[in-house]
Parts: structure tokens; C-alpha cells; sequence
């Protein structure tokens, strides 16, 4: 796949097993190789999608976020939030649980933005005008989005990671892998956040089992939730219920 010359990936529900997030997360638990994450898979996280939190559970299509255009934030954030209960990687307290939720809300806010951009309004299969995806044009438009947005993640770090400077919680892990994609999106998207930079120095040199997951090719190659072309190729709503692209 290239910028230039997308191509149909797969866009039908989260097989844990084919997860980037998920094998990054299992392999910092110990779950070391395919075999046994596969297994954990099959055992732990079949029904990862009971997992979703309130605010983002849809009651019906007309509260569908159709932003969301593959599902694929709502079906990372079910089961990373699976294999932080089964992981002990969810905070005891209230508060940092809150902050927890407050991160997801605003990635979820990040990923569909790029997602809605890179394949409705910088490609549009649905428009008979565009046909060729426009990476600078879409990057232009992204990063006029993502610069508030990454000042409110921010504001939730104290520093380097979500709780400050302990073990990393499952949303951590989420952020590091939607600020992966968004830099190989844009590159050098959060440089002149210094702790962002910060965040993702130190989670990557994390003393933990995770430095096994980033010593492996897998976590040298690819996207962690969605790649940085367009990708959703049947036609999209033409009106959409809520959204972040205004």
C-alpha cells in the first residue's frame, strides 16, 4: 500500500489475535509469542466488546458516531480496556480512572478526525471530482485539528504517563499507539510537544517486558489501528450524525 495507490484492507470486526495494540499490550504481560496470544485471545478476550464503555456504546443507529467510519476506535478502545481488567492495568482510583476515560474520549476525537479526512473528504469515493488522495492537503487539514486536541492530552499527563512517573495504564498504551499512527500520518506531528515527545521516549525505553514487543519486526512495521491511506473503499454516509471536522 502507498499514499498514492490505496488499496481494500480489512474492516470488519477486531480480531484480537490481528491486533498490533493488542499484541503490544499481551506481550508486556508476559503473553510472549503467537501461540500463547492466541490463547489469551481465545480465552480472555473473545468477548472483548462487553468491555465498551457507556459513552461510547450506541443505543441505537441514530446515536451511531459516524464518525467512526471503520469502528475501529470503538472496538480498540472495548479491548484494550479488556486487557486492562484482566491485566491489572486499570487505576484503583476514581479520579485516575476519569482521566483514563477523558484520554480515550479525545483520541477517539484524534483517529476519527484523520480517518473522516483521509477517506471522505481527501479521497472521497463518493465524489465523481476526487479521485486521488491529497496527503499534504489532508495533513493540512489534520493538524489544524490535532493541535488543540494534543494540548488537552497534555494537560492529562503528569508526567511521563498518565498517572506520572509509574507503571503505565492501559490507556497509555492507546496513546502511544494513536500517536504512532498520527506521526507516520504526519510526520513530526507532536515535535514541538515536548511532553508528548517525552511520553512516547519514555514509554518505548519502559524497563518492562513491553522492550521484548519493540525489539520484534511487528513492532517495526505497520499501523496500530488504521494506516495513513485511504482504506474504507464502499461508499460512505453522506450524513453523519455527529463528528469533530467542522
Amino acid at each position: 500500500m502507498t499514499l498514492l495507490n490505496p488499496e481494500k484492507v480489512e474492516t470488519g470486526p477486531l480480531d484480537p489475535i490481528k491486533s498490533k495494540v493488542v499484541k503490544m499490550m499481551l506481550t508486556s504481560r508476559m503473553q510472549i509469542g503467537e501461540k500463547h496470544q492466541k490463547i489469551a485471545c481465545d480465552r480472555k478476550l473473545a468477548n472483548y466488546m462487553d468491555h465498551c464503555p457507556e459513552w461510547l456504546k450506541s443505543k441505537d443507529n441514530n446515536s451511531k458516531n459516524w464518525m467512526d467510519l471503520d469502528n475501529k476506535m470503538t472496538e480498540t478502545i472495548a479491548v484494550v480496556r479488556a486487557i486492562g481488567a484482566e491485566w491489572f492495568l486499570i487505576p484503583d482510583d476514581a479520579a485516575n480512572q476519569e482521566k483514563c476515560e477523558q484520554v480515550e474520549k479525545i483520541l477517539f476525537s484524534v483517529m476519527n478526525t484523520m480517518v473522516y479526512l483521509i477517506n471522505k473528504i481527501c479521497f472521497a469515493p463518493n465524489s465523481t471530482e476526487c479521485n486521488n488522495f491529497d496527503v499534504e492537503y489532508a495533513r493540512t487539514r489534520f493538524m489544524a485539528k490535532f493541535q488543540p486536541k494534543a494540548k488537552a492530552i497534555e494537560d492529562l499527563l503528569d508526567g511521563p504517563f498518565i498517572m506520572g512517573d509509574t507503571l503505565p495504564v492501559y490507556a497509555d498504551y492507546l496513546l502511544y499507539a494513536c500517536l504512532y499512527d498520527i506521526n507516520v500520518f504526519c510526520p513530526g506531528a507532536y515535535d514541538k510537544s515536548a511532553k508528548l515527545s517525552d511520553f512516547m521516549d519514555k514509554f518505548y525505553h519502559y524497563p518492562s517486558p513491553i522492550r521484548r514487543w519493540f525489539r520484534t519486526n511487528e513492532a517495526k512495521t505497520g499501523e496500530y489501528i488504521r494506516p495513513p491511506v485511504p482504506h474504507i473503499m464502499e461508499l460512505l454516509p453522506e450524513e453523519l450524525g455527529q463528528g469533530d471536522i467542522h
